[in-house]
């Protein structure tokens, strides 16, 4: 009998070869997020550094255009802020689309593992009972020859 050949190994070799790829994606969106958490951290701590040193000047004499300065250098780091909130948020949902996928994946090379076990279950029943008809077929025909060589 032939040797066990599953006819969906290729697509089952591709699918594994994709999930590689999806958590290869996925851990270098998880960097990206976390290049943005520093960044937006950063921008945090500058703007806190302004404002304290703001804080501080108005306390003892500013001049208008110190001010005007201030605020400008001060809406203007807010206004970054929001940027990589807003590019957290995108890479945030770029992460689940991507574990969703991850799990897509999972199933369908499940589903194809427990095809392949099934199909290796029926070829291991059919080649037993073949070596069952075999050795049937091999004790009849001993049996055959003892009687005509008595």
């Amino acid at each position: 009998m032939k040797k066990f050949t599953f006819s969906l190994q290729k697509v089952l070799e591709i699918k594994e070869q994709l999930l590689e790829n999806l958590k290869i994606e996925l851990s270098n969106l998880n960097l990206q997020l976390r290049n943005i958490e520093l960044s937006i951290k950063n921008i945090e701590e500058k703007y806190q550094d302004i404002e304290n040193e703001y804080s501080e000047k108005t306390s003892k004499a500013i001049s208008v255009g110190q001010m005007a300065y201030y605020k400008i250098l001060m809406t203007s780091t807010l206004k970054q802020l929001e940027e990589k909130e807003e590019e957290k948020e995108l890479t945030l949902k770029k992460i689940a689309a991507k574990r969703q996928e991850i799990i897509n994946m999972n199933i369908e090379i499940s589903s194809l593992d427990k095809l392949k076990e099934k199909e290796l279950e029926k070829y291991k029943k059919e080649y037993n009972r073949k070596q069952e008809l075999f050795i049937e077929e091999f004790v009849s025909n001993k049996s055959i020859v003892n009687e005509y060589a008595i």
